[in-house]
């Protein structure tokens, strides 16, 4: 028997299911438990959590570069944000794999969209070196706040798992609750939250409009991270019974991070700069026409500033119909759609009422997967065809 004990083996089995991945080399592809990367497997601690919410690698990798590889391996760091880096390269390293994995996000949440996020998938992996940052679009303050969250998830994870020198779980979770003990790693928010506003936010110079805007949207992104940690639990005891009960808090998985993002896109508000509240953001005018003086001066008083974990946009966002070279928008050319949806994914809206090909494409996804004892994996790779519709 390969498994010394019936505990290990089946610990084995279920990471063997869990970690199919794709290595390219066509049918008969094998997979084993031992081919799971060490964040899956480099800390079996409770509350220190190896998801990285992407699918893609943490920043371990990253880690072992010197701290001039990392620095200059991430073009356009300001030069506070080098100074940073050079103190704390490790820190930084997450920092870069929390905006990779952002972008993802990014992608995924907006693949039913006219934008979707491509030109923010810089070649120099920079998405802020993108002319798009630089506007005052709702999908930019979609970007700028979805990028300050994947940095603070990816941070705090790390902490947990013990990967950064400078931090680890959050202690300030003790003593006993009602029915349980804190105990686990609690992934430590505050750090993860202090460390975002000063290498995030030292970006912006503070004056601007642009620079309030995406201050004001980062904070937002770091909301729907830190405002949403939840409690997670172990029981321990004999054959799985809750005699003891120990509970951490940990970040949401990121895609949840994306879906509440998504929601305050659609609810975005338009601002404008006042010079009476010292040049801060309020909500934009109400767009009906005021006949008199007086009604205009009481708009503007009663106008509030802008909620918190409200994205907030400065300018009417482009239709993203045809290709911008000047904003590194490609359009929707090619674009797949849905001919029987009428909503932003449809064919109707996706193509801008140019009209859809309708072409026959072969793809190709993993099947007939099977285990084998103990403790492998094995599929084949099958192919079949199906009818797409893509954008004139």
């Amino acid at each position: 028997m390969c498994c010394p004990g019936v505990l290990r083996c089946a610990l084995l089995i279920l990471m063997s299911l869990c970690t199919l991945r794709q290595n390219g080399n066509g049918v008969g592809a094998l997979y084993t438990s031992n081919d799971m990367s060490m964040q899956s497997l480099g800390d079996n601690r409770a509350g220190a959590s190896s998801d990285n919410g992407s699918g893609t690698k943490g920043a371990n990798g990253e880690l072992s570069r010197s701290s001039r590889t990392i620095c200059r391996s991430f073009p356009g760091l300001t030069r506070k944000q080098l100074q940073q880096c050079r103190r704390a390269p490790d820190v930084v390293a997450s920092a870069i794999s929390g905006i990779r994995i952002s972008v993802d996000e990014c992608g995924n949440q907006m693949r039913d969209q006219r934008w979707n996020c491509s030109n923010i998938r810089t070649k120099n992996g920079n998405p802020y070196t993108s002319v798009m940052m630089s506007r005052g679009f709702r999908e930019t303050a979609f970007a700028y706040a979805t990028i300050s969250a994947g940095v603070l998830y990816q941070v705090t994870r790390a902490c947990s798992m013990g990967q950064l020198r400078t931090c680890g779980c959050d202690t300030s979770f003790a003593g006993d609750g009602v029915d349980f003990e804190w105990g686990g790693c609690s992934h430590d928010i505050q750090f993860g939250t202090s460390f975002v506003e000063t290498f995030l936010d030292i970006k912006e110079r503070g004056r601007d409009m642009q620079s309030k805007m995406n201050l004001h949207n980062n904070g937002v992104g770091r909301i729907a991270v830190a405002e949403y940690a939840v409690k997670k639990c172990k029981c321990h005891g004999m054959s799985g019974s809750c005699e003891v009960k120990t509970c951490w808090m940990q970040t949401p998985h990121f895609s949840e991070v994306g879906d509440r993002l998504l929601v305050k896109f659609r609810e975005a508000k338009q601002v404008v700069a006042r010079n009476s509240i010292g040049g801060n953001l309020r909500l934009a005018d109400d767009p009906t026409p005021a006949s008199t003086d007086g009604q205009r001066r009481r708009r503007r008083k009663r106008q509030p500033v802008p909620p918190k974990d409200h994205l907030v946009f400065l300018e009417d966002s482009p239709d993203f119909c045809q290709a911008d070279p000047g904003l590194g928008s490609l359009g929707t050319r090619d674009r797949y759609c849905n001919r029987t949806s009428d909503g932003p994914e449809g064919c109707d809206s996706m193509c801008c009422g140019r009209g859809y090909n309708i072409k026959l494409e072969r793809k190709t996804e993993w099947c007939n997967c099977k285990f084998h004892w103990c403790c492998q994996v094995k599929c084949r790779q099958c192919s079949q065809s199906v009818w797409v519709n893509s954008c004139k």
